[in-house]
């Protein structure tokens, strides 16, 4: 269902073997409806048009999914010249953690989280930023690093006064729909993981 890639061996090189970008503007040519900018790994890939469709069509989803890590030097780059390309947007959601796995979990891709969430909010200063956790992973040892990414999320997020967005406690709660790799979900957790994120931006668009 989805054929993002996702690093399972590679935890040394600062680039994935294969590394992405998919950026998508959802429905360009209208100016009136709410839109949400919408960052991510290839969960947000999966989930974006999915949630503007479970919204009814009156909140957009623009998003810029990609592989690159927190650390990559052109991802702040890559998110502006996305956004000057959409017509306006009324929030931020931002997660990224399932990417960048040469990165130690407690220092160095603390270090980088904290850096592009700055980078956001002094972006992005006129909306609401909010990060989404990242979601849950079968294999037990890499769903350790996923708890403890969280953790330095969580705390940054509360450093910030930011809203947080727990995809992994609804991911863990339906495991069960997690595809053959492990990594992605099914249709039916997808639409789960959209209407999570539909209930939860309630308050942050108010």
């Amino acid at each position: 269902m989805n054929d993002s890639t996702y690093e399972a061996e590679n935890t040394v090189e600062k680039l994935e073997t294969y590394e992405w970008d998919n950026p998508w503007i959802e429905q360009a040519n209208d100016i009136q409806i709410p839109r949400v900018l919408y960052i991510g790994d290839s969960i947000s890939r999966a989930t974006r048009s999915l949630a503007t469709e479970r919204s009814g069509n009156t909140i957009l989803f623009d998003n810029f999914a990609t592989s690159k890590a927190v650390d990559n030097p052109f991802f702040p780059e890559s998110v502006v010249l996305f956004a000057k390309q959409t017509h306006h947007r009324n929030a931020v959601i931002f997660n990224n953690g399932l990417h960048g796995w040469h990165l130690d979990d407690e220092s160095e891709y603390a270090k980088y989280y904290e850096d592009m969430i700055q980078f956001l909010l002094k972006e992005f200063s006129d909306v609401p930023v909010a990060v989404v956790l990242t979601t849950h992973v079968a294999d037990s040892e890499r769903d350790k690093r996923v708890v403890a990414r969280n953790s330095v999320a969580k705390a940054i997020a509360e450093k910030y006064s930011l809203p947080v967005i727990d995809f992994y406690k609804v991911s863990v709660e339906n495991k069960e729909l997690l595809s053959a790799d492990g990594v992605h979900f099914t249709d039916d957790g997808c639409n789960i993981l959209a209407d999570f994120l539909l209930e939860a931006l309630k308050d942050i668009l108010k």
